[in-house]
């Protein structure tokens, strides 16, 4: 039986756990007089189900051991696995580790987080600036890992309550990460194509890639050649190219296809290419014919190196985004290359400090959702997405462009003003007919084609044509141009069938 003790202005229950030698008493301290008889109801009630878990004074740091051995390594893939590890022991073990696992208390881990954001030290990696405290964003993935693995102690039956499951675990508000309009990703097009540079022809290539085909980095560094059909123009990703741990190679989820051998005997690292994520990352893209070219041209210089430096110097893994010498390029060395060439373009508009490489990918989503009206099963498939709400949450980013023509169109459909200046139709004049123009009508109906997905119709005899009265011909073609484009069905009023 349980008893409820006043220890001051708060309560304890008191129970014992455990038979003969092991038997010992409990104190849980610091309880309201109500949370004490809720808690003592919960003891009795364990006690008569016979579901009360015997004593056992085994430690976080013991049970964590354990989990990570029986658990981690079954379900956890190579980055998780790392990230965790480091996670614990930084910021669990040297806090937590001593505590016995059945004694820690919801108000302790509330402590505990509290500890954390306003006075524990942050750790650093190597090379990256040191934070003045332990971010929001790191309590919260600390919580996910002990909450995940108090719930597995639960299922071995080593505790009878889960102490993370009612903490109050810090806000935090997931950085939005900024992106590259199109516009600029087209600056940026124009500065890296250069096919005397191979460098920087690379980085071109998969830039397309990233934006064209929604490709994260490791599948662009991990693409191969023979996966490539030129004539379906279509790339198949089942791999991915990837620096792990060497501790990681015998990880339960970690399916090696090929090891790249060590060019320092002594790291601690391999590249690999490996299976992808998820089974909806194995897909087959489909690339524009431009981005086709491009990869062709891509292919030429690589040939040539290969010709050049000779089997002993080039390294032929049959990788499509590779360096000069046929060597695997990871994804940091890619988003260095990326944001040391964002700083070359100077553009005023572009802060290579906050974009990455993988803000392509968020541009892709983007783009594809509006241009596929909202498409999401396509996009979806796409990009590989496990489902469709990732791409709604997380990469779909909302065009400035886009919002403002959205209340143009409320003031006009809404509201009933008229349209904007910048989207009315331009006056047209129909009332004289003068064959000369046919000409420059003829004329702009090629360009128009080459900016427009409507077909045209052919063009009829002079007598049937109706004609603009203007003074200046090349102004009259742009104003005509101008005019399809932003009304097509004026095409049936000037280009009748026969």
């Amino acid at each position: 039986m349980a008893s409820i003790i006043k220890r001051g202005n708060t309560y304890a229950v008191v129970y014992y756990e455990g038979h003969g030698d092991k038997k010992k008493q409990r104190w849980e301290s610091g309880l309201s007089y109500s949370a004490a008889k809720i808690r003592k109801a919960e003891l009795e009630y364990e006690t008569a189900k016979g579901i009360r878990v015997e004593y056992d004074d085994k430690t976080i740091a013991a049970f964590l051991c354990d989990f990570v051995e029986t658990y981690g390594r079954k379900r956890w893939g190579a980055a998780t696995y790392k990230s965790n590890i480091g996670m614990m022991n930084n910021y669990i073990l040297p806090h937590l580790g001593e505590i016995e696992l059945q004694k820690l208390t919801t108000k302790q881990v509330d402590e505990y987080y509290s500890f954390l954001e306003n006075d524990a030290e942050p750790v650093a990696n190597l090379g990256a600036p040191t934070r003045k405290r332990v971010s929001p964003s790191v309590i919260r993935d600390i919580h996910k890992f002990m909450r995940c693995a108090y719930n597995q102690a639960l299922r071995w039956e080593l505790v009878t309550k889960n102490p993370f499951a009612n903490a109050n675990v810090p806000d935090y508000k997931p950085k939005v990460r900024e992106i590259l309009t199109p516009s600029q990703i087209m600056k940026l097009l124009d500065f890296t194509d250069r096919p005397n540079c191979y460098e920087l022809y690379t980085l071109h290539c998969a830039i397309n890639l990233s934006f064209a085909c929604c490709m994260r980095s490791g599948e662009i560094t991990g693409s191969q050649w023979d996966r490539f059909d030129l004539r379906a123009q279509s790339l198949y990703i089942d791999r991915v190219l990837d620096r792990i741990d060497r501790k990681c190679r015998s990880l339960s989820k970690m399916t090696i296809h090929y090891e790249y051998p060590l060019l320092y005997p002594g790291s601690k690292t391999v590249i690999v290419l490996k299976q992808p994520k998820t089974e909806g990352s194995i897909r087959q893209v489909y690339t524009p014919s431009t981005v086709t070219e491009k990869l062709r041209t891509l292919k030429h210089l690589q040939d040539q190196l290969k010709s050049t430096l000779g089997d002993e110097e080039y390294d032929d893994t049959g990788l499509i985004i590779c360096q000069p010498n046929g060597r695997p390029m990871v994804s940091e060395t890619l988003n260095k290359l990326f944001k040391r060439t964002l700083k070359e373009m100077n553009d005023p508009e572009i802060d290579p400090d906050s974009i990455v490489f993988h803000s392509i990918r968020h541009t892709s989503a983007t783009v594809k959702l509006k241009i596929s009206n909202g498409n999401l099963k396509a996009v979806q498939g796409d990009g590989g997405w496990a489902g469709p709400e990732m791409i709604t949450k997380r990469y779909a980013h909302i065009l400035d462009e886009d919002r403002i023509r959205l209340a143009e169109q409320m003031d006009t459909e809404f509201y009933g003003k008229p349209a904007p200046a910048s989207y009315e139709s331009p006056a047209i004049e129909t009332e004289t007919v003068e064959v000369q123009l046919k000409p420059f009508i003829e004329n702009a109906i090629p360009t128009f084609k080459a900016e427009t997905p409507t077909v045209m119709p052919p063009l009829l005899a002079e007598e049937d044509i109706i004609d603009v009265e203007a003074s200046d011909q090349e102004d009259d073609k742009a104003k005509l141009i101008q005019l399809l484009k932003k009304n097509p069905d004026l095409i049936e009023e000037l280009f009748k069938h026969h």
